[in-house]
């Protein structure tokens, strides 16, 4: 079984906060720097390209998520765990021809890694395939999370300039991160999303007033285009369709 953790490397240039930016930011990770937690799954894998043998894997994948209530309730991209949901139905070239990917994953043994290491049983609440979605929740009753405020929002703006929550990796001790960037693009169609300079996946971004702006997701190329890139783009989705979407669950 290979095991993959997914957390974008802060690979872009970035310029260090000063003033009211570095004392909001402090203060956001203060308040909120159990907010962003890893979820570890184990997914299984049926892949079949066209007329090939269906190939089968088993990955162990960590993933960022951000808490949204008391309760657990946790948001993360879906293509970070749902490894097969970015390749279903896809079509891409290759050098016979277009060949159409069919795929499906199984997730299980879903765990909410703690602040202090511990793990929580989780599972999976929904998908929302169309905004790269997954909402999770622990297995048994609980109201010691600590989430953000996810209806103390803004729209996205440009050249805002933004703050992003989330956590180091295993190798450095999962660590509470804070880091500032800016919006540099905002993209109205197909529908609104935010481009800032750093990946923020899976992780909450706020604006200079600490307002929060939405999290990290990877926005995909059509399934049709014929493209074999099946990371897409890291874009900012907006607060909005967030508390709208997990407003579904149950």
């Amino acid at each position: 079984m290979k095991t993959i953790s997914i957390l974008a490397a802060l690979t872009l240039p970035l310029a260090a906060a000063s003033g009211p930016l570095k004392e909001k930011a402090n203060a956001l990770s203060a308040a909120h720097k159990d907010s962003t937690l890893f979820i570890s799954a184990v997914v299984n894998i049926e892949l079949t390209a066209g007329s090939n043998p269906t190939q089968k894997e088993e990955k162990k994948v960590e993933i960022i998520g951000t808490v949204l209530s008391k309760e657990g309730l946790i948001v993360a991209p879906l293509s970070t765990l749902d490894l097969a949901n970015a390749m279903d139905g896809r079509t891409v070239n290759t050098q016979n021809g277009p060949v159409t990917i069919s795929a499906k994953s199984d997730i299980k043994e879903v765990k909410i890694i703690m602040p202090d290491g511990t793990e929580t049983d989780a599972k999976v609440a929904l998908k929302d395939t169309d905004l790269d979605l997954i909402f999770l929740k622990p297995e048994k009753k609980a109201d010691h999370f600590k989430p953000i405020d996810a209806k103390n929002s803004a729209p996205i703006g440009m050249l805002d300039d933004v703050i992003v929550l989330g956590r180091m990796g295993k190798d450095l001790n999962r660590e509470p991160m804070v880091v500032t960037s800016e919006v540099i693009s905002v993209i109205k169609k197909p529908r609104t999303f935010g481009k800032i300079t750093t990946p923020a996946t899976g992780m909450p971004v706020f604006n200079e007033a600490g307002k929060f702006l939405g999290i990290g997701i990877n926005r995909l190329s059509s399934k049709n285009s014929g493209e074999a890139n099946l990371t897409g783009s890291s874009v900012l989705l907006p607060a909005a369709d967030i508390v709208e979407s997990a407003s579904q669950v149950k």
